[in-house]
């Protein structure tokens, strides 16, 4: 093995450099991967346009991937030189007082695994032994690849606890997270989910998979269809996946009374929403919160893509080598793909 390798190391708002760096030796616990393919998200948007709160530039990026084990730190069992593996972004240390109520997305001593975008990443030992899976020869890496954005929304998916014959409406519905709440509520056994977003190529795809309705908020009044499409009630579960301030409100206002809200798209910390506190409270309609997921949501998540039960196909709509990755996230700002497929070995 030679003793560099490329990576796409982020240095500031817009601006990733291909550079040489050394390979990382694994540490007592560790694994060392070669990354056959990775996958832009969300995240690495936002990061790229303005930085991550918790790594300072600069540092290799992202932390999506499919790959194979080619060095095995002390200490480690369950793996093998040449085993395809995946991992979540990070696992919980399984003894902090967030863990201890089985609240392990919140726990105190997360390890982030970041690093996908490179020929070689180190997996930490928390997630090597919480939430680093085998992938079956079946599975293609970049399929695989995407674990960690179905972890946060089985996360999101067992807190709504969706219904037979509910009905669901999706805000943001035509990114990734969006498309993957939408096959979710469907295997859930939704009678309805509405499907709504501002980027007609998305809406589409949301109708490939399922979507009963397709509403593109740049043409009509979300509030007014959603009640039209529910016989003047709204939906019993709304999941908001656009991550903005009026979006978060225009999910209370298409929300039945007695409903459920689910904020997943974040917002910046110290964002203000007006809530309107008379029809939340005396509406009894439950606003729901989350963030990343638990290591039992990340089994989940794997064995939902491996039985194809959410299908991970739809989802990529472009490949790229490692040298293209600025504009494999300019194609994501653009609404030209949902997610890109790069690879680190080509």
């Amino acid at each position: 093995m030679t003793k560099e390798m490329r990576a796409a190391v982020y240095l500031g708002p817009e601006k990733i450099e291909i550079r040489s760096v050394p390979i990382p030796e694994p540490k007592t616990g560790e694994l060392l991967v070669k990354v056959r393919a990775a996958t832009t998200c969300g995240t690495d948007v936002k990061t790229y346009l303005r930085g991550h709160p918790k790594f300072p530039p600069p540092f290799i990026f992202g932390h999506e991937f499919g790959g194979e084990v080619v060095q095995i730190g002390a200490g480690v069992s369950g793996f093998r030189e040449g085993m395809r593996v995946t991992a979540n972004v990070f696992a919980e240390c399984g003894e902090c007082f967030y863990c201890i109520r089985r609240q392990g997305n919140l726990c105190e001593n997360l390890i982030y695994n970041f690093g996908a975008l490179g020929e070689y990443m180190i997996l930490p030992a928390s997630i090597v032994r919480r939430t680093t899976f085998e992938i079956p020869l079946h599975i293609p890496y970049a399929h695989a690849a995407l674990l960690e954005p179905l972890v946060a929304v089985v996360h999101g998916w067992h807190k709504l606890a969706i219904q037979p014959g509910e009905r669901v409406a999706i805000i943001g519905a035509g990114g990734p997270i969006g498309l993957m709440h939408l096959q979710l509520a469907l295997h859930s056994g939704a009678g309805q989910v509405i499907s709504i977003d501002r980027n007609p190529m998305r809406l589409e795809v949301a109708r490939d998979l399922g979507a009963t309705s397709v509403l593109n908020a740049r043409e009509v009044d979300t509030v007014t269809e959603v009640r039209k499409l529910t016989e003047g009630y709204g939906a019993d579960v709304v999941i908001e996946c656009a991550g903005q301030e009026q979006t978060w409100e225009v999910s209370m206002e298409i929300v039945r009374r007695g409903g459920r809200v689910l904020w997943f798209g974040g917002l910046t910390a110290g964002t203000k929403v007006g809530v309107d506190a008379g029809r939340v409270h005396y509406g009894e309609i439950d606003l729901l919160n989350m963030h990343g997921g638990t290591a039992k949501d990340a089994r989940a998540a794997f064995d939902l893509i491996v039985s194809g039960a959410v299908k991970t196909r739809p989802l990529l709509t472009g490949e790229l080598p490692l040298e293209k990755v600025e504009l494999a996230l300019q194609r994501m700002i653009a609404g030209q793909a949902v997610k890109m497929v790069i690879h680190p070995d080509s």
